[in-house]
């Protein structure tokens, strides 16, 4: 972390808002670069809001009995999404906010019709949607059963075993064809 620090200190991240500017932005090696027609909006200047709660606990029953039914309720009066992408944490996001609808905006920004042309590779809960919208996807071995059943296929690898990546090996090389 300290030497990717050390060489990245200068970078700022930004979001980009509208097309009137060409922005600059020093690379690593102090030369300037053109990055895009955007001008940036620092992350700090974006406006208030909830981007993501993250509701930790070491104990996965708590969170999952006790918690999460009143996170629910909640999240239905407010329009906002409980999801979990490990035993130990909830995540509490606005609606509309997932990585099945990121994906969907990647996929049409870049002409991809997903249900034709996407892989998408997960273990969790919050990775169901983007399975199901995916022409193929894929839960590695140690993938919750919630991803498994959104799973066109299961690996017999799990994550640490290189599952996603042998996911790639199978099918993405198909897909290029």
């Amino acid at each position: 972390m300290a030497s990717l620090h050390a060489n990245l200190s200068s970078l700022t991240p930004a979001l980009m808002i509208d097309d009137d500017n060409i922005i600059e932005n020093n690379d690593a090696n102090d030369n300037k670069q053109r990055l895009n027609k955007k001008s940036p909006l620092k992350l700090a200047q974006h406006s208030p809001g909830m981007h993501k709660i993250l509701l930790m606990d070491p104990d996965p029953e708590k969170l999952t009995t006790i918690i999460r039914p009143r996170l629910e309720q909640l999240a239905q009066i407010h329009g906002v999404t409980v999801t979990q992408a490990v035993p130990t944490m909830l995540e509490l996001l606005p609606g509309g906010c997932s990585k099945a609808d990121g994906v969907a905006r990647v996929c049409r920004a870049l002409g991809i019709d997903p249900g034709k042309e996407l892989l998408a590779v997960g273990d969790a809960e919050n990775d169901v949607g983007m399975l199901e919208l995916a022409a193929i996807g894929v839960a590695v071995g140690n993938a919750c059963e919630m991803a498994r059943g959104a799973a066109d296929f299961v690996m017999k690898e799990e994550s640490a075993e290189g599952g996603a990546g042998l996911a790639l090996e199978m099918f993405a090389l198909e897909m290029m064809k």
